[in-house]
Protein backbone atom coordinates (compact mmCIF):
# COMPACT_ATOMS: atom_id res chain seq x y z
CA UNK A 1 0.00 0.00 0.00
CA UNK A 2 3.15 2.03 0.58
CA UNK A 3 2.70 3.81 -2.98
CA UNK A 4 -0.90 4.76 -2.59
CA UNK A 5 -0.67 6.97 0.51
CA UNK A 6 -0.91 10.63 1.11
CA UNK A 7 1.81 12.34 1.51
CA UNK A 8 1.23 13.02 5.08
CA UNK A 9 1.25 9.13 5.48
CA UNK A 10 4.09 8.26 3.41
CA UNK A 11 7.45 6.75 4.97
CA UNK A 12 9.40 9.73 2.59
CA UNK A 13 7.47 12.36 4.65
CA UNK A 14 8.41 10.44 7.73
CA UNK A 15 11.74 10.73 7.04
CA UNK A 16 11.86 14.09 6.13
CA UNK A 17 10.00 15.24 9.75
CA UNK A 18 12.99 12.96 11.61
CA UNK A 19 15.42 14.60 9.93
CA UNK A 20 14.10 17.70 11.02
CA UNK A 21 13.91 16.18 14.96
CA UNK A 22 10.41 15.53 14.81
CA UNK A 23 9.00 12.43 16.81
CA UNK A 24 7.90 10.55 14.33
CA UNK A 25 7.36 6.20 13.99
CA UNK A 26 5.64 3.87 12.06
CA UNK A 27 3.03 1.50 13.79
CA UNK A 28 1.51 -1.93 12.58
CA UNK A 29 -2.07 -1.75 12.09
CA UNK A 30 -4.28 -4.61 11.41
CA UNK A 31 -6.11 -4.26 7.47
CA UNK A 32 -4.28 -0.89 7.29
CA UNK A 33 -1.30 0.55 5.68
CA UNK A 34 1.57 1.37 9.02
CA UNK A 35 0.15 4.29 10.38
CA UNK A 36 2.25 7.36 11.04
CA UNK A 37 2.01 9.06 14.04
CA UNK A 38 3.98 12.04 15.32
CA UNK A 39 3.57 13.57 19.16
CA UNK A 40 3.93 17.15 19.14
CA UNK A 41 3.54 18.88 22.47
CA UNK A 42 2.77 15.74 24.50
CA UNK A 43 0.29 14.93 21.71
CA UNK A 44 0.22 11.59 19.32
CA UNK A 45 -1.78 12.53 16.08
CA UNK A 46 -2.02 10.76 13.13
CA UNK A 47 -2.40 13.10 9.78
CA UNK A 48 -4.61 11.76 6.79
CA UNK A 49 -4.50 8.16 8.02
CA UNK A 50 -4.75 5.16 8.34
CA UNK A 51 -5.52 4.00 5.15
CA UNK A 52 -7.39 1.41 5.67
CA UNK A 53 -7.84 -1.73 2.99
CA UNK A 54 -11.04 -2.22 1.49
CA UNK A 55 -11.54 -5.90 2.80
CA UNK A 56 -11.53 -4.24 6.57
CA UNK A 57 -14.97 -3.92 8.04
CA UNK A 58 -16.15 -1.32 10.06
CA UNK A 59 -15.52 -3.28 13.30
CA UNK A 60 -12.33 -4.44 12.63
CA UNK A 61 -11.10 -0.64 12.33
CA UNK A 62 -12.77 0.02 15.44
CA UNK A 63 -10.79 -2.61 17.67
CA UNK A 64 -7.68 -1.50 15.71
CA UNK A 65 -8.21 2.40 16.46
CA UNK A 66 -9.08 1.28 20.36
CA UNK A 67 -5.41 -0.09 20.57
CA UNK A 68 -3.64 2.58 19.32
CA UNK A 69 -1.81 5.11 21.13
CA UNK A 70 -3.69 8.15 20.03
CA UNK A 71 -5.27 11.28 20.85
CA UNK A 72 -5.99 12.86 17.62
CA UNK A 73 -6.83 11.88 13.82
CA UNK A 74 -7.15 13.65 10.99
CA UNK A 75 -9.25 11.30 9.06
CA UNK A 76 -8.74 10.57 5.16
CA UNK A 77 -12.20 9.79 4.64
CA UNK A 78 -15.53 9.35 6.74
CA UNK A 79 -15.80 6.67 9.00
CA UNK A 80 -18.01 5.16 11.46
CA UNK A 81 -15.35 3.36 13.26
CA UNK A 82 -14.01 6.65 14.45
CA UNK A 83 -16.81 6.80 16.56
CA UNK A 84 -17.12 3.33 17.62
CA UNK A 85 -14.00 3.40 19.01
CA UNK A 86 -14.38 6.73 20.96
CA UNK A 87 -13.16 9.29 18.81
CA UNK A 88 -15.49 12.37 18.65
CA UNK A 89 -15.16 15.01 15.59
CA UNK A 90 -14.06 18.35 17.02
CA UNK A 91 -13.97 20.03 13.15
CA UNK A 92 -15.60 19.42 10.04
CA UNK A 93 -13.97 17.94 7.07
CA UNK A 94 -11.75 20.04 4.47
CA UNK A 95 -12.23 19.34 1.07
CA UNK A 96 -9.17 18.27 -1.37
CA UNK A 97 -8.90 18.19 -5.26
CA UNK A 98 -6.97 15.69 -6.94
CA UNK A 99 -6.16 15.35 -10.60
CA UNK A 100 -6.44 12.08 -12.02
CA UNK A 101 -3.56 11.31 -14.13
CA UNK A 102 -4.63 8.06 -15.99
CA UNK A 103 -6.33 8.33 -19.31
CA UNK A 104 -5.24 9.72 -22.66
CA UNK A 105 -4.58 14.24 -22.77
CA UNK A 106 -8.01 14.70 -24.50
CA UNK A 107 -9.53 13.21 -21.24
CA UNK A 108 -7.88 15.94 -19.55
CA UNK A 109 -8.97 18.37 -21.58
CA UNK A 110 -12.18 17.04 -21.69
CA UNK A 111 -12.28 17.56 -17.65
CA UNK A 112 -11.12 20.90 -17.58
CA UNK A 113 -14.12 23.80 -17.13
CA UNK A 114 -14.60 26.24 -20.00
CA UNK A 115 -13.42 29.00 -18.62
CA UNK A 116 -10.18 26.89 -17.77
CA UNK A 117 -10.10 25.50 -20.74
CA UNK A 118 -9.90 28.65 -22.39
CA UNK A 119 -7.07 30.11 -20.46
CA UNK A 120 -4.94 26.65 -20.81
CA UNK A 121 -5.27 27.08 -25.21
CA UNK A 122 -4.81 30.77 -24.29
CA UNK A 123 -1.25 29.97 -22.89
CA UNK A 124 -0.56 27.40 -25.45
CA UNK A 125 -0.14 29.62 -27.79
CA UNK A 126 1.97 32.00 -25.93
CA UNK A 127 5.23 30.78 -26.80
CA UNK A 128 5.84 29.07 -23.29
CA UNK A 129 9.38 26.39 -22.39
CA UNK A 130 9.16 24.09 -19.89
CA UNK A 131 11.62 22.89 -18.22
CA UNK A 132 11.67 19.75 -15.38
CA UNK A 133 14.23 19.59 -12.90
CA UNK A 134 15.00 17.95 -9.87
CA UNK A 135 15.23 20.60 -6.42
CA UNK A 136 18.61 21.99 -5.99
CA UNK A 137 19.04 24.44 -3.31
CA UNK A 138 21.63 26.61 -4.94
CA UNK A 139 19.19 26.75 -8.20
CA UNK A 140 15.83 27.19 -6.36
CA UNK A 141 16.20 28.96 -3.39
CA UNK A 142 15.13 32.14 -5.46
CA UNK A 143 11.60 30.14 -5.65
CA UNK A 144 11.48 29.85 -1.77
CA UNK A 145 12.01 33.09 -1.16
CA UNK A 146 9.14 34.29 -4.05
CA UNK A 147 6.92 32.13 -1.74
CA UNK A 148 8.14 33.50 1.31
CA UNK A 149 7.16 36.52 -0.09
CA UNK A 150 3.60 35.77 -1.41
CA UNK A 151 2.33 34.25 1.73
CA UNK A 152 3.71 37.44 3.52
CA UNK A 153 2.06 40.12 0.43
CA UNK A 154 -1.18 37.73 0.98
CA UNK A 155 -1.41 37.10 4.91
CA UNK A 156 -1.43 32.95 4.94
CA UNK A 157 0.81 30.28 6.31
CA UNK A 158 1.84 26.52 4.14
CA UNK A 159 3.83 24.13 5.20
CA UNK A 160 7.42 25.53 6.47
CA UNK A 161 10.22 25.55 3.79
CA UNK A 162 12.16 23.52 6.08
CA UNK A 163 9.68 20.19 5.53
CA UNK A 164 11.07 20.96 1.48
CA UNK A 165 14.66 20.74 2.14
CA UNK A 166 14.92 17.87 4.68
CA UNK A 167 12.68 15.32 1.66
CA UNK A 168 15.23 16.83 -0.62
CA UNK A 169 17.99 15.21 1.25
CA UNK A 170 16.08 12.29 2.04
CA UNK A 171 14.22 11.61 -1.31
CA UNK A 172 16.93 14.25 -3.23
CA UNK A 173 14.77 12.87 -6.86
CA UNK A 174 11.54 13.52 -5.38
CA UNK A 175 11.48 16.97 -5.00
CA UNK A 176 10.84 18.34 -8.37
CA UNK A 177 10.19 21.98 -10.06
CA UNK A 178 8.27 22.58 -13.15
CA UNK A 179 9.20 26.36 -14.66
CA UNK A 180 7.95 28.35 -17.31
CA UNK A 181 9.55 30.43 -19.29
CA UNK A 182 8.64 32.94 -21.80
CA UNK A 183 11.51 34.61 -23.74
CA UNK A 184 14.10 34.79 -21.27
CA UNK A 185 12.23 35.52 -18.29
CA UNK A 186 11.04 32.87 -15.89
CA UNK A 187 7.12 33.35 -15.06
CA UNK A 188 6.19 30.97 -13.55
CA UNK A 189 7.03 28.05 -11.27
CA UNK A 190 5.56 24.79 -9.52
CA UNK A 191 7.39 22.40 -6.99
CA UNK A 192 5.77 18.73 -6.26
CA UNK A 193 6.94 16.23 -3.42
CA UNK A 194 6.69 12.83 -5.30
CA UNK A 195 5.33 9.94 -2.79
CA UNK A 196 4.39 6.40 -4.37
CA UNK A 197 2.16 6.66 -7.10
CA UNK A 198 0.84 9.77 -6.23
CA UNK A 199 3.07 13.80 -6.39
CA UNK A 200 1.54 16.37 -4.22
CA UNK A 201 1.75 20.28 -5.51
CA UNK A 202 3.49 22.12 -2.96
CA UNK A 203 4.63 25.67 -4.04
CA UNK A 204 3.07 27.56 -6.92
CA UNK A 205 4.51 31.22 -8.16
CA UNK A 206 3.30 33.09 -11.45
CA UNK A 207 5.12 36.19 -12.23
CA UNK A 208 2.98 39.53 -13.58
CA UNK A 209 3.76 38.29 -16.85
CA UNK A 210 2.49 34.46 -16.20
CA UNK A 211 -0.42 35.76 -14.98
CA UNK A 212 -1.12 37.48 -18.14
CA UNK A 213 -0.47 34.80 -20.30
CA UNK A 214 -1.97 32.24 -18.15
CA UNK A 215 1.12 30.34 -17.78
CA UNK A 216 0.29 28.46 -14.17
CA UNK A 217 -2.58 26.78 -16.40
CA UNK A 218 -0.17 25.49 -19.33
CA UNK A 219 2.29 24.70 -16.46
CA UNK A 220 0.16 22.43 -14.39
CA UNK A 221 -1.02 20.38 -17.39
CA UNK A 222 2.29 19.77 -18.95
CA UNK A 223 3.63 18.65 -14.96
CA UNK A 224 0.45 16.47 -14.90
CA UNK A 225 1.65 14.84 -18.86
CA UNK A 226 4.92 14.21 -17.59
CA UNK A 227 4.48 12.62 -14.02
CA UNK A 228 1.43 10.51 -15.99
CA UNK A 229 4.61 9.28 -18.03
CA UNK A 230 6.54 8.51 -15.46
CA UNK A 231 3.14 6.46 -14.22
CA UNK A 232 1.82 8.24 -11.88
CA UNK A 233 -1.76 7.81 -10.88
CA UNK A 234 -2.68 11.35 -9.46
CA UNK A 235 -1.45 14.98 -8.57
CA UNK A 236 -2.35 15.67 -4.86
CA UNK A 237 -3.50 19.69 -5.03
CA UNK A 238 -4.21 20.47 -1.58
CA UNK A 239 -7.12 21.69 -0.06
CA UNK A 240 -10.14 23.69 -1.68
CA UNK A 241 -11.01 26.74 0.37
CA UNK A 242 -13.53 28.78 -1.71
CA UNK A 243 -14.08 31.09 1.61
CA UNK A 244 -10.31 32.64 2.41
CA UNK A 245 -9.00 31.36 -1.70
CA UNK A 246 -11.74 31.61 -3.80
CA UNK A 247 -9.14 32.26 -7.01
CA UNK A 248 -7.01 29.39 -5.98
CA UNK A 249 -9.74 27.00 -5.30
CA UNK A 250 -11.38 27.81 -8.93
CA UNK A 251 -8.33 27.06 -10.46
CA UNK A 252 -8.05 24.03 -8.70
CA UNK A 253 -11.15 23.03 -9.71
CA UNK A 254 -11.44 24.13 -13.05
CA UNK A 255 -8.33 21.80 -14.68
CA UNK A 256 -10.71 19.00 -14.12
CA UNK A 257 -9.73 17.73 -10.46
CA UNK A 258 -12.05 15.80 -8.44
CA UNK A 259 -13.14 17.12 -5.07
CA UNK A 260 -13.93 15.11 -2.06
CA UNK A 261 -13.93 15.54 1.55
CA UNK A 262 -11.46 14.12 3.76
CA UNK A 263 -13.08 13.01 7.31
CA UNK A 264 -12.71 15.94 9.78
CA UNK A 265 -10.93 16.09 12.64
CA UNK A 266 -11.00 13.49 16.03
CA UNK A 267 -10.58 13.40 19.50
CA UNK A 268 -10.32 10.23 21.65
CA UNK A 269 -12.15 11.07 24.77
CA UNK A 270 -10.46 9.70 28.13
CA UNK A 271 -11.78 5.86 28.95
CA UNK A 272 -12.18 4.31 25.76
Amino acid sequence: MENALPLQQHPNFGAALRLMGRDVRSVDLPGAAPVQIIRRFGMTFAPRGPIWTDETGTGARANALRALPLRLINSERSDPALHDAGFRQTMTAAHVAELPLTGKPDDRIARMRGKWRNSWRKASGQGLRFERTIYDTGLHQWLLDADTAQQKAKGYKALSHAVVLAYAVECPRDVIIFTARKKHDDVAAMLFLRHGMFATYHIGWTSPKGRKCSAHHALLIHAAESFGSDGLARLDLGTVDTEHAPGLARFKIGCGADVRPLGGTWLKLPGF
